[in-house]
């Protein structure tokens, strides 16, 4: 994903675009905090719905830039961004308010550690060349359900073979941490 090659017809030099994924963690967060919490709420739930419906947000480019090896010139790649969800391990009723405490909870811890220049604990998978930021975001509702959302950044799979970037909210399942356990929460508040 760091690493891309010219995909023009004409043959060109090899470029070396380098992709900072703590830059595009902090304008991903930037987005969500605009699209979720700042827009007004009818907007907000609109793309809700548009993210329910599988086919993703576009929002906006990501401008890469690199020096030609042979010439010295600057270049400039342009990657379209999209938002995509994955709530299949989503825990209760999926709804708007859920939602948003879920981004609120992810894109403040996000933005915390970046603040504090902490570890994204970004784990990587080259196969793909996805990145998953895994620092969950954790809400808890009144029925004392648990709800863990990460984000990840992938390249755009589709069929246009165009690069491109989608930065993916996940729920994941909060079964994984121990602290979150059903049986172990009601054995700890019993003690």
């Amino acid at each position: 994903m760091a690493e891309e090659q010219s995909t023009a017809a004409a043959p060109t030099p090899d470029r070396n675009f380098q992709l900072n994924l703590v830059q595009v963690a902090d304008l991903s967060c930037r987005i969500l905090y605009q699209t979720f919490v700042l827009q007004a709420k009818d907007k907000a739930k609109m793309a809700l719905k548009e993210l329910k419906s599988g086919k993703g947000l576009n929002i906006g480019e990501l401008t890469l830039s690199a020096k030609n090896n042979e010439t010295g010139i600057e270049e400039e790649l342009k990657l379209p961004m999209k938002l995509k969800l994955d709530y299949s391990e989503f825990r209760g009723p999926f709804n708007f308010p859920s939602f948003e405490a879920s981004v609120r909870a992810t894109i403040s811890l996000l933005g915390q550690t970046m603040d504090a220049k902490g570890d994204l604990n970004i784990l990587t998978d080259e196969k793909t060349g996805s990145a998953m930021l895994h620092m969950p975001g954790v809400t808890q509702d009144q029925d004392d359900r648990f709800n863990v959302m990460v984000m990840a950044i992938e390249p755009l799979k589709e069929r246009q073979r165009k690069l491109g970037l989608v930065v993916k909210l996940m729920y994941i399942d909060p079964d994984q941490y121990a602290e979150l356990r059903k049986d172990d929460v009601e054995g700890s508040e019993k003690t």
